[in-house]
């Protein structure tokens, strides 16, 4: 026999006989999807959690530093959403929004399996023993990298604060949202950057597609380009159509996994960002009212008049429906950010259902 349940925020409610649906959506346009998904004969759960590899895509310009502790906030929170409804995030890594003289590269990760690393503070420390200055990222990699590579969440405002305030990705010159991204996807199966210059094994955190592969990105400040902008082309083409191209076996073409690789239905991008097209004094009216939000970040925080994530996100759900969410960041920093951080989970998890 089989049972049809309704899910919302976590929550599971039989209503009839037939089949097992997943109906979560996106509760400010009014919709409900609904997936079919086969359940065991004897009603008990999936053998095993689903799981993600998630990427985080951040503004590190310098400015961000201020932020740092407001950045882990969302990536922990997020993450234990997640878990709660049932997503297993095996693997994260962490790239910024623009490239520094390297290229695209990992400067963040955490592996599930891996076993914890000594305190950033203490490896800083014993930096600073040696004559290193805290402000000098190059000189602290040989000493940080260990951590960095398997960060904890201790240790994750203090690795995100070092990487924002080295100035190293501040993006001078860069106009195209998207540049750095696309790249390190491209790159996943690609030889990685020594560990005293920053390198992070990507193969050991992106090893393989997992159920699915979330795209986070955190982005406090003005996009450099309109979605459809000659600025924001990579290559010579949109990011839309980019992130949709697929290969001769229906996998996104963009993301280089070795061996295998994963559907454009299976790859969700979760944007938390300010508000696009929302002029100044709104933005700070809106914010302020905002509890518990920190009226001291108005310095380092801005809406953006070009429209990036609200045209992507709506080309990826107009073409794999739930693929695209976009989450207000003001929200998401302040006091309670609970009902917040519920409404972007339960969008995320809108396509949970379909990978069981």
């Amino acid at each position: 026999m089989k049972t049809s349940l309704v899910l919302g925020f976590g929550a599971a409610i039989v209503v009839a006989s037939g089949c097992t649906v997943v109906a979560p959506a996106n509760p400010d346009a009014g919709m409900t999807t609904i997936i079919t998904i086969p359940i065991r004969p004897d009603a008990l759960p999936p053998p095993k959690p689903l799981e993600a590899s998630v990427l985080v895509v951040a503004n590190l310009d310098r400015s961000s530093a201020n932020l740092a502790d407001h950045y882990s906030q969302v990536i922990l929170g997020l993450g234990a959403y997640l878990g709660s409804v049932g997503l297993q995030i095996d693997n994260m890594g962490l790239i910024a929004t623009y490239g520094d003289k390297y290229g695209p590269r990992l400067l963040l990760g955490r592996r599930a399996d891996s076993s914890p690393t000594p305190p950033l503070t203490d490896l800083i420390a014993a930096a600073l023993a040696s004559g290193t200055t805290v402000e000098d990222y190059d000189h602290l990699l040989p000493y940080v990298g260990t951590a960095l590579g398997n960060v904890s969440d201790d240790d994750l405002p203090i690795a995100l604060k070092l990487l924002a305030s080295s100035g190293h990705f501040d993006g001078d010159g860069e106009t195209s949202e998207a540049k750095n991204l696309i790249g390190f996807g491209r790159g996943l199966g690609g030889e990685d950057l020594p560990p005293a210059l920053g390198g992070i094994e990507r193969s050991a955190l992106f090893d393989k597609p997992r159920d699915l592969f979330i795209v986070i990105y955190l982005q406090p400040l003005p996009r450099r380009c309109d979605l459809s902008s000659p600025a924001c082309l990579v290559d010579g083409r949109t990011p839309t159509d980019i992130f949709m191209e697929t290969d001769s076996e229906g996998n996104a073409a963009w993301l280089a996994f070795q061996g295998a690789g994963i559907k454009p239905g299976q790859l969700l991008h979760v944007a938390i960002a300010t508000r696009e097209q929302e002029d100044v004094k709104s933005f700070r009216t809106r914010c302020a009212n905002v509890p518990g939000f920190p009226l001291t970040l108005f310095d380092v925080m801005a809406p953006s008049p070009n429209a990036y994530f609200t045209p992507l996100t709506t080309a990826l759900n107009n073409a794999h429906r739930g693929t695209g969410t976009f989450g207000d960041f003001c929200e998401l920093i302040g006091k309670d950010p609970a009902a917040a951080m519920m409404k972007l989970g339960n969008n995320v998890a809108g396509v949970l259902g379909a990978q069981h």
